[in-house]
């Protein structure tokens, strides 16, 4: 049956990779991406699959089912790109590899005896579109979710900071630059200041941590003293505990800023999004089959480097793997490159994105053909659970 699946899946890869290119050319950004979900839910039909559009009241977003019964196995997909460097973290063929599983999984087993269930997932990379799809009861009856993100290492598990992002604004008031200064209460000089002590504290940071931000309103003019500016910044650390420490000491800072200058601040947070819970038996399980299929499978480590995604709110209401595949051959290449986008596009790419796949595909065979590891796999999650 394995063989069975892996040749359905052979005689997709010129539909899979076509589609995984369209949606590298759209290159349509969270929340934007109409023809991209669009192009997955159309395959996903015209393959036997009943699909719902603007799932959670998100125009993006789909689901499209078929089978019956349990158990029930979601595969997620995403589709959004990064401004001005487009599919630089490959999200082009993490739909494609989920719709082209689910699709030859189907083929191969006609009559599905669960149910298999695609989530088209927007704004993963600005938004967090999982969090509202689970808040939407999405995944409440799903029983195993997976998902295999494109990296510069094939494996079953990750390591993802717990991140939260803020809007800082500070409000002082406005005076003339040169002819009546003194009369001015300088909110750039508040942002700068905040920025200055973030750069200080990190020497007594924790390990493992991060702090990183952007102005996005420095001031209004630059002969006017700035009554208005704001930053975006995002605290990020292994465990969403080790991020609420750090946002103590953010929002002193901000304080300290505001007690220097005469500005009052505000603190929004935009958005948060919790670390990865990776369900071993499931991650061992797709490794074993990514030998099946020829990937070479190595060992995933903090030094690769470490971002966050959504997908931890996912892993924290339902057993399930963030997995990766190497599209980048012997070379490591960060993400959120341009270099890593020409990867995304590349011939050794694809050929990665298909074995993929497959291993995927095959994953979801061994939890519901093999009893014992869909056991595995519920018990694992149960216990990771009380000790949190």
């Amino acid at each position: 049956m394995k063989d069975k699946i892996s040749e359905e899946i052979d005689l997709l890869k010129d539909d899979l990779v076509k589609i995984a290119k369209q949606i590298f050319e759209l290159a349509e950004l969270s929340y934007q991406e109409v023809e991209s979900s669009q192009l997955l839910a159309r395959f996903l039909r015209e393959n036997g699959f009943s699909v719902e559009l603007g799932t959670a009241g998100l125009e993006t977003s789909f689901i499209a089912v078929a089978g019956r019964g349990k158990p029930k196995i979601a595969l997620l997909a995403e589709y959004d790109a990064l401004p001005s460097i487009g599919h630089a973290c490959g999200h082009n063929m993490i739909g494609t590899m989920s719709c082209g599983a689910a699709v030859g999984l189907k083929k191969a087993l006609e009559d599905l005896p669960f149910t298999l269930v695609v989530v088209g997932c927007p704004a993963e990379e600005r938004g967090a579109g999982k969090k509202d799809l689970i808040r939407a009861g999405v995944f409440k009856d799903v029983d195993v979710a997976m998902m295999i993100h494109p990296a510069s290492m094939s494996t079953g598990f990750d390591i993802a900071y717990a991140i939260r992002r803020y809007k800082i604004e500070f409000f002082g008031r406005s005076a003339h630059a040169a002819a009546d200064p003194s009369k001015g209460v300088n909110a750039l000089d508040a942002i700068v200041l905040l920025f200055s002590s973030i750069g200080l504290l990190r020497q007594q940071l924790p390990e493992k941590v991060r702090i990183h931000g952007i102005i996005t309103n420095g001031g209004q003019s630059f002969n006017t003293i700035p009554e208005y500016t704001s930053a975006e910044l995002g605290l990020r650390a292994l465990k969403m505990e080790e991020v609420d420490s750090l946002e103590a000491k953010l929002r002193s800072l901000v304080q300290g800023a505001c007690d220097m200058t005469g500005c009052t601040s505000k603190i929004t947070v935009e958005e948060e999004m919790p670390e990865v819970y990776v369900n071993v038996p499931l991650a061992k399980a797709l490794e074993e089959n990514y030998r099946l299929v020829g990937e070479k499978v190595s060992m995933r480590t903090y030094e690769q480097g470490v971002g966050s995604t959504d997908m931890g709110a996912v892993t924290q209401v339902v057993p399930a793997i963030h997995a990766y595949v190497n599209i980048t051959a012997e070379k490591t290449i960060p993400t959120h490159t341009k270099e890593f986008a020409q990867a995304a596009n590349s011939d050794y790419g694809y050929g990665a994105m298909i074995r993929a796949t497959k291993a995927l595909a095959l994953t979801v065979y061994d939890l519901v053909s093999k009893d014992d590891l869909f056991a595995q796999v519920r018990e694992y999650f149960i216990n990771r659970r009380r000790e949190f």
